[in-house]
């Protein structure tokens, strides 16, 4: 029994609904029910993209290598951002040992400029 000014479907859908969510049309966009295209990363956080994932593989690179108090973000033009957040004496000896685990996964690593504390990467493989 349709209520007065209902205007969807019979299934429960109203027209011009979001299409992710009726099954519309834009490829690659994903379905509320597919999940995460990339999975999950460390505290299930969600990887929907291509970003997403590559900013998880830098956090576990540097989980691994023991290179704990760092914040990685997405930068411009596919770079991210690995900043430490320790106090400026311990982050220097923090940040040697991030370069070294990120450029023997083959990353491209280099300093950010006016800013001692932040490293920019790209990923290259």
């Amino acid at each position: 029994m349709r209520k007065h000014g209902y205007e969807g479907d019979d299934d429960g859908r109203v027209r011009g609904g979001a299409p992710h969510v009726t099954g519309g049309g834009h490829p690659g966009t994903p379905m509320q029910d597919d999940g995460p295209t990339y999975g999950v990363g460390a505290g299930g956080r969600p990887l929907w993209s291509e970003r997403d994932r590559d900013s998880e593989r830098i956090r576990a690179l540097l989980r691994r290598a023991g290179c704990a108090g760092f914040i990685v973000s997405a930068g411009d033009a596919g770079l991210f951002l690995v900043t430490c957040t320790d106090p400026y004496p311990v982050a220097t000896g923090r940040i040697v040992a991030c370069v070294q685990a990120l450029t023997r996964a083959g990353m491209a690593v280099a300093p950010l400029v006016g800013d001692s504390r932040t490293l920019q990467v790209r990923v290259t493989t």
